[in-house]
């Protein structure tokens, strides 16, 4: 923990101190969109079908097994149009509240626990804004969209506001894109934000003591 900027927090050591909070899945998938992998299987698709449509099946042994392969890359864009679709009309949904939660930016989180096991630490490879609820006693947190990278940044004093699906909190979007529009006129950028790059090579440092 030494070695990290200000501001900058391991998820396991958030979680000691007891903030806990749902990692945004909603904004994070919209973000993503349609991956490297769903344009992959496009193509993939697209030969298959010429190869359908110029009565090329011979090329394989088994015709079951063009059929067979071309149904799994069907289902798979199906569900993956789906996943997305689904994100995106849950996020329009949440911002159609009236009533959203105000935030104030308060760290910035490097997820170092594996996905698989909360329990093992693992090298950081994601990062995401931390937000915490203002004006509460016992304020909840949010995060911000996951990014692959430990790059990030976060403005001072920044305030967004959280929309929240009431029945299922685990469900939640963050808007911020207000406020940077308004610091950006008034703050010069190499004053207003906090930023992390290139820390790679500090956390080999960090992580290698945790990692087992």
């Amino acid at each position: 923990m030494k070695n990290l900027p200000p501001n900058v927090y391991m998820q396991s050591y958030l979680q000691k101190a007891g903030v806990r909070f749902n990692i945004n899945v909603v904004d994070t998938m919209c973000k993503k969109g349609f991956g490297l992998s769903f344009y992959v299987f496009c193509l993939l698709f697209i030969l298959l079908s010429v190869i359908y449509f110029t009565d090329n099946i011979c090329i394989f042994p088994d015709k079951a097994h063009f059929y067979c392969l071309s149904v799994l890359v069907i289902l798979y864009l199906a569900l993956y149009i789906v996943r997305v679709v689904r994100f995106r009309m849950i996020r329009s949904r949440l911002r159609e509240d009236n009533d959203p939660i105000v935030v104030e930016a308060y760290a910035i989180v490097l997820f170092d626990l594996s996905s698989q096991n909360s329990e093992k630490i693992v090298k950081p490879k994601k990062s995401a804004i931390l937000y915490k609820e203002c004006g509460s006693k016992k304020p909840r947190f949010f995060t911000g969209v996951v990014k692959n990278k430990i790059e990030h940044h976060y403005y001072k004093d920044q305030i967004a506001r959280v929309f929240i699906d009431r029945k299922h909190p685990r469900f939640y979007s963050v808007d911020d894109d207000k406020f940077y529009k308004t610091v950006s006129e008034r703050l010069p950028q190499e004053q207003a934000k906090y930023a992390i790059s290139a820390l790679e090579g500090k956390l080999n440092t960090v992580s290698a003591k945790k990692e087992k």
